[in-house]
């Protein structure tokens, strides 16, 4: 039995080789870049932002699907109305969603990534930024009705941790962008 760490890294490597080798513009969000910028925690899954045409998405589903558990058409309806789909690697189980980058801020957001390099991983990975990944996670916790134990510890974790080196005005603008900017007023206090 393998560890998690080499866990994470065989699936997180499967993905990001078939993304990488479409030319596909993505980053890596969720409790990955959650860890990479705060306070590393267990996680069952991988959330990736893409943003693909067709042909690509064609592409990378098979790519995938020597290593993951993927449906081609469930996938395409999927991302294609605005939804993520979900592969499943075939040795470690764990599960990769892969979103849309639907919008303007997602298109920044893999423009702003990062490039990280993390242990038991092959790849160096594109990772949302300190203020993205705060962003996202704003934004996940609204849609989620502010009542996730989890996002709630994330976001007050990724904040202490990480308290004066946020673009301030970066935040500012996106968070009204997002309709988020009470939730950033009240965890960072500006």
């Amino acid at each position: 039995m393998t560890s998690e760490p080499l866990d994470l890294g065989l699936t997180i490597d499967g993905v990001i080789s078939a993304l990488q080798r479409n030319d596909v513009p993505y980053f890596i969000s969720g409790s990955v870049a959650g860890s990479v910028h705060g306070e590393v925690r267990a996680t069952n899954d991988v959330d990736i932002v893409a943003d693909m045409s067709p042909a690509q998405l064609r592409h990378v589903v098979a790519s995938l699907q020597s290593q993951f558990t993927v449906d081609a058409d469930i996938a395409a309806e999927e991302f294609f109305s605005g939804r993520s789909f979900n592969a499943i690697h075939a040795t470690t189980y764990l599960k990769v969603d892969v979103f849309p980058a639907t919008g303007a801020f997602e298109r920044e957001a893999i423009r702003r990534a990062i490039g990280v390099t993390l242990p038991g991983v092959a790849h160096q990975l594109s990772v949302a930024s300190l203020e993205d990944i705060l962003l996202a996670k704003l934004r996940w916790y609204r849609l989620g009705g502010e009542s996730s134990g989890v996002q709630h510890r994330d976001i007050e974790r990724l904040v202490a941790l990480n308290k004066g080196l946020f673009d301030a005005e970066y935040l500012r603008v996106w968070s009204n962008q997002l309709s988020v900017a009470d939730l950033l007023a009240k965890y960072l206090n500006v």
